[in-house]
């Protein structure tokens, strides 16, 4: 029954969004619908199809200087059907996942904000304020552009949110933005899904996207980003001092080379650091993550066969703590894209997931992965 009345409220609340505005209101979604056979040691290849992720929410202009957005996530709830438990040359007990499985979709609120472009600077500075999208995650995906086939590097391993509650302070460089951005966001340091501020800490992040070479017709897609992310775990904190103890660092640093639309390389490097409480050392995480993609339209113009096709690949190393020599995984995706029409892509391929630790087998799977945008 509680599922039931909170499906009921988002309709109705998207409902009497659009009615409001629906001059000035777009409605959007995403589905992430795929299929996956599990090609790991005692699978089975087991396989099933499900809906990864949906997204719905609307956009709307309120006025020449403001606007406003709310995104709702509709994801699986999972649960490990499986684990297994190792000991590595240090002595640390590691848990390895396995497949998931779910249990059903419950809906959680993304994305609620306000943009305010601020006068008389307003093709400068905006300010955005509510439930918003964390900044550098954000370059990333959009960078990524298949986010329904995997997360990003940090996201996947839970360093930040992919939105958090804050204020940012956004500044445009060049005319109209063209030569990127910076920002200030200050942030409560939770997860959008466990909203929760344990502590009067705040987290500040500062971050940059610079479009070097924006008026060069064939390299105008050529970017770098980077960000500072620091603040205190989300932990209960009982004497001020102790905050100290729990502070977190992430440094990033990203970039996407791309020529015409031919072929793109994109990189994304991440240093974590975090306290471990009083009389301990900082743990330090390392994850690094490289993608490209070959536009195969590009080199045969002329054949309907190669016209919507793309060549991608991915490769990650993932590091949870680099005092530890063998507690590491890597993960390589490949496949090749199929872009038909505007807003549906489709993507077959294959992925595997190994892991430094001894007597741990990989985790392998081939994949049929849709997006679906209205």
């Amino acid at each position: 029954m509680k599922r039931k009345l909170t499906i009921t409220t988002f309709i109705a609340l998207m409902i009497m969004t659009v009615s409001a505005y629906s001059a000035e209101t777009s409605l959007k979604g995403t589905i992430f619908a795929n299929w996956m056979m599990d090609l790991s040691e005692g699978a089975d290849n087991y396989n099933a199809f499900m809906i990864e992720r949906a997204y719905l929410g609307a956009e709307s202009k309120l006025s020449d200087y403001t606007s406003a957005r709310i995104t709702f996530d509709i994801r699986p709830e999972r649960f490990s059907t499986s684990s297994a438990k190792v000991v590595d040359s240090g002595g640390d007990t590691l848990t390895i996942p396995s497949m998931s499985a779910y249990s059903g979709y419950p809906v959680v609120l993304k994305y609620a904000y306000v943009d305010w472009k601020v006068k008389p600077v307003a093709q400068y500075l905006k300010i955005r304020l509510g439930l918003q999208p964390t900044a550098y995650l954000d370059y990333m995906s959009n960078i990524w552009m298949r986010r329904y086939l995997a997360k990003n590097i940090t996201d996947e391993n839970g360093w930040t949110s992919t939105s958090d509650l804050g204020v940012s302070f956004i500044g445009a460089l060049g005319q109209q933005g063209k030569l990127g951005e910076v920002g200030l966001s200050v942030l409560n340091g939770t997860k959008y899904s466990d909203f929760v501020d344990k502590n009067k800490n705040k987290d500040f992040n500062l971050f940059a996207r610079i479009v070097p070479l924006y008026n060069n017709e064939d390299l105008d897609q050529t970017a770098l980003f980077a960000q500072i992310y620091t603040g205190t775990q989300n932990k209960t904190i009982v004497a001020p001092d102790e905050a100290s103890d729990w502070k977190r660092t992430i440094t990033s640093f990203g970039g996407k080379l791309a020529y015409q639309k031919i072929v793109d390389f994109c990189f994304d490097m991440n240093f974590h650091t975090l306290g471990q409480g009083s009389g301990n050392d900082d743990l330090k995480q390392r994850g690094l993550s490289f993608w490209g993609g070959l536009y195969l339209n590009a080199l045969a113009p002329s054949s309907s066969l190669f016209k919507t096709l793309i060549l991608f690949g991915r490769a990650d190393t993932y590091d949870p703590n680099t005092d530890a020599d063998d507690d590491g995984n890597s993960m390589i995706l490949a496949g090749v894209e199929c872009a038909p029409i505007k807003g549906v892509r489709a993507a077959i391929g294959y992925k595997n997931t190994s892991y430094q630790a001894s007597g741990v087998d990989p985790l392998k799977s081939m994949f049929i992965n849709t997006e679906i945008k209205f």
